[in-house]
């Protein structure tokens, strides 16, 4: 772990990051563009998913990230764990980063649930030594021993999000990403699972934490970045970020008419 007296060096830059997406599907014939639906022209719709974001994540920085949903915040994941290619500007990652970006993701429901911890290590290109040395622990925090070796299709959503959940906090990585996750756990299993990513925040890891419950936020991060339409909205110490973000005008109307 870096000293306190050490400066931390930049494990995330991101430079003027934008991505566009093109609203509507469009087919080339005959030298034009025209939808798939009857032949229409598709009109050059543009939406800015991300927009001229800059910022740097710091080495073992537990960064918190807010803002409503299509704010950005999952294309930013997106891009940072190389699934999306950004449309401009630059995302510069140091390390091996390891997204939780959907619980059971890339799960195989005719694999067991060791085989599909073998499955997940190939995917995110972690060495099989590793893989295998670790599986009694992934089995062990996953709370299912028992059912190492039934197949995954005979598991219940709560499984899946077990075992999901400890491969990701048993797999080596310089940068873990959890996206939403614990919105599908159950409460004894969430309660380990945060007191679980405390304990890695102050062990020298980068951690990105994104979720709607801003006590987990305020609980877990430092720092927290707020996107809103795209945009990065404030960077700042968690605390008085989230002030801010918690009476901005769609938070009060949201009270107002009692929705969530």
């Amino acid at each position: 772990m870096t000293s306190d007296s050490a400066p931390r060096q930049v494990a995330v830059r991101a430079s003027g990051l934008g991505k566009t997406y093109v609203l509507g599907e469009r087919l080339r014939l005959g030298g034009a563009f025209t939808s798939r639906l009857r032949g229409r022209p598709v009109h050059n719709t543009t939406i800015e998913a991300l927009d001229d974001v800059t910022f740097d994540i710091l080495q073992g920085e537990s960064l918190g990230i807010v803002g409503v949903n299509g704010s950005g915040k999952s294309t930013f994941l997106q891009i940072l764990s190389r699934t999306v290619v950004p449309t401009h500007g630059s995302l510069t990652v140091r390390g091996r980063v390891l997204p939780m970006l959907s619980i059971g993701a890339g799960f195989h429901v005719e694999l067991t649930g060791r085989e599909n911890v073998v499955l997940q290590g190939a995917i995110l290109g972690v060495p099989r030594r590793i893989v295998l040395a670790r599986m009694n622990e992934i089995m062990e925090f996953a709370e299912l021993e028992r059912h190492a070796d039934t197949p995954l299709k005979r598991y219940s959503v709560g499984m899946q999000s077990r075992l999901s959940f400890a491969i990701g906090m048993r797999f080596p990585a310089d940068i873990y990403i959890f996206d939403e996750v614990l919105a599908v756990i159950d409460g004894a299993f969430r309660d380990r699972c945060l007191a679980e990513i405390e304990h890695m925040a102050g062990s020298g890891p980068t951690i990105l934490f994104v979720s709607h419950d801003l006590e987990q936020v305020a609980r877990l991060c430092e720092r927290t970045l707020w996107l809103e339409h795209g945009r990065l909205r404030a960077l700042g110490q968690t605390a008085e970020l989230l002030d801010r973000y918690r009476v901005r005008p769609d938070a009060r109307r949201t009270q107002d008419d009692g929705s969530t």
